[in-house]
């Protein structure tokens, strides 16, 4: 394991070092989806990463990118049904983390105005740093073992 590796939070987490609640809800070998990790920002917030580790999507395999789009579709799906939401968002930045990572944001559509779009990523910066989680994480819990049962499922063919 070389030093990029050994200290990227993505790669930690990958290897089981750092555990989300709910802990893993979907590994394909290629991509592995998450709840973020405490504190948490909002009940619902998933982070979806390869395995490998990869700093742009210009330097996924052909097999990682090929999986990409069914899965995030299939994950926007098993949101919907789980939480409801106005939206999913899906955003990707890999600033603070370099590690490839893809923000699944179920956007209720109770949430203020000002922490909508971009804004919403306040509510992760403000979690992290007081510390607390702005969400129930037993709740949080419960939403990924759901969204894992669903992504378990087989897809139906066209689907």
């Amino acid at each position: 394991m070389d030093t990029k590796t050994s200290v990227c939070v993505a790669c930690r987490a990958n290897r089981g070092e750092i555990v989300a609640p709910g802990a893993a809800l979907y590994d394909d070998g290629l991509w592995r989806l998450e709840h973020t990790f405490e504190p948490i920002p909002m009940v619902g917030w998933l982070v979806l990463k390869p395995l490998r580790h990869v700093e742009s999507l210009a330097d996924l395999t052909a097999e990682e990118a090929v999986a990409l789009g069914p899965l995030l579709r299939r994950i926007s799906q098993a949101m919907n049904e789980t939480l409801a939401p106005a939206k999913v968002y899906a955003a990707l930045f890999a600033e603070a983390v370099a590690h490839l990572h893809i923000h699944l944001i179920p956007r209720a559509a109770d949430l203020p105005e000002a922490s909508r779009g971009p804004d919403v990523f306040t509510l992760l910066s403000q979690a992290a740093h007081t510390g607390k989680n702005l969400g129930d994480v037993d709740e949080a819990r419960r939403v990924a073992l759901a969204i894992k049962q669903r992504l378990a499922q087989p897809s139906a063919p066209g689907a």
